[in-house]
């Protein structure tokens, strides 16, 4: 059981390390926040609150982001996908709720009835379209940069 623990451990510590340096995976490349090759272009998860069920995702580069076919899912696999047509502005975000609501440029809705983010922390992972990991975001509740 410590093994466990201790393996669990560096896998939270490898995931809060990459998150805070801000770096982006593309599949089979080492590709970073403002490389604008397979359509990463700066796009991130920058915050979360999984209490108040929303994930903040914001465009760090210098050009508009489609984010058309891209999904945003937690460590259950409970999945959203991006409306066909969005685009995040250049230097723009959008907060993604679980809940109930109308999309507009700045927040997006699950529309979901249940909360889905656990509440003592969770992993969020941002996927393009191709289904590469762009992002990853987890933190214990009540962290520092935890609004």
């Amino acid at each position: 059981m410590n093994s466990i623990s201790m393996v669990l451990k560096l896998i939270l510590i490898s995931a809060l390390a990459i998150s805070a340096v801000g770096i982006s995976w593309a599949e089979g490349e080492d590709v970073g926040i403002d490389a604008e090759e397979d359509g990463v272009y700066g796009v991130g998860i920058e915050n979360v609150s999984w209490v108040d069920e929303w994930v903040e995702i914001s465009n760090l580069g210098e050009s508009a982001q489609d984010l058309t076919g891209w999904t945003l899912k937690d460590e259950q696999n409970h999945t959203y996908s991006f409306p066909e047509g969005f685009v995040l502005a250049a230097g723009g975000r959008v907060l993604v709720h679980t809940g109930v609501g109308d999309d507009s440029a700045t927040d997006l809705y699950m529309n979901l009835g249940t909360p889905i983010w656990n509440n003592g922390g969770d992993l969020a992972t941002l996927m393009d379209a191709d289904g590469n990991v762009v992002s990853a975001f987890t933190k214990p509740e009540g962290e520092e940069g935890e609004e």
